[in-house]
């Protein structure tokens, strides 16, 4: 009796291994979606990698850089970069900035796309955001 409880309990474990990556999986998919239909690129980058310019530009006149590749763009040095950070802070922090728990000068901004998250963020979205940009390198 004892031997057959703990095969079923094993059984569960195994199969817990192997359903939790594909679930994973499945919510850094959704997080990318959702990242897109939120607009968060909008203020913090192409999947997170922040306001910064794709290439160098030269000056046709004076020949030097008006800018340079991953120099931050101009008004957007305050908006955080989010790839890479860990899951659960970045939820956190998303709950908290939306809940009004977190303010600070960026928050407002947060603020403004909330009627946007309630009406289309589904259960577990904003999750799925913090899993997808904790797998951004």
């Amino acid at each position: 009796m004892v031997n057959n409880m703990l095969k079923s309990i094993l059984k569960l474990l195994i199969l817990g291994a192997l359903v939790a990556p594909v679930n994973f999986a499945l919510g850094v998919s959704r997080g990318e979606e959702m990242y897109q239909t939120l607009t968060c690129a909008a203020c913090h980058g192409a999947a997170g990698k922040g306001m910064v310019y794709r290439r160098d530009r030269k000056d046709k006149k004076t020949g030097k850089y008006k800018y340079r590749k991953g120099q931050t763009k101009p008004g957007f040095e305050a908006y955080p970069k989010l790839a890479g950070q860990n899951s659960a802070y970045l939820y956190v922090q998303m709950v908290d900035i939306f809940s009004g728990k977190r303010n600070n000068n960026l928050s407002p901004a947060m603020a403004g796309i909330k009627l946007m998250v309630d009406s289309t963020a589904k259960e577990g979205d904003l999750q799925a955001i913090a899993d997808y940009l904790s797998q951004v390198k």
